[in-house]
């Protein structure tokens, strides 16, 4: 029984990150939502990336999978 309890055990760790990714993900779109273009904007969008990334991961791990991340749209160079 204990391989059992190390899998509920890192199931349960997996979830608690992944609800603390949901919540920093959807603090950091709120950020850049009000950020004009420029580099931190595209800084923070490629943290959002990584963010996404990770969290999938730990999604898969813990069986919990994304409902709802809002779209981004990719920074530009233009200035």
């Amino acid at each position: 029984m204990p391989v059992q309890k190390v899998a509920d055990e890192v199931r349960l760790a997996s979830r608690i990150h992944a609800r603390l990714l949901d919540a920093f993900i959807d603090l950091t779109e709120r950020e850049l939502s009000a950020l004009a273009p420029g580099f931190a904007e595209e800084s923070l969008l490629e943290s959002l990336e990584r963010l996404r990334a990770a969290r999938k991961s730990y999604g898969s791990t813990a069986g919990v999978m994304v409902v709802s991340n809002l779209s981004i749209p990719q920074a530009s160079n233009a200035a």
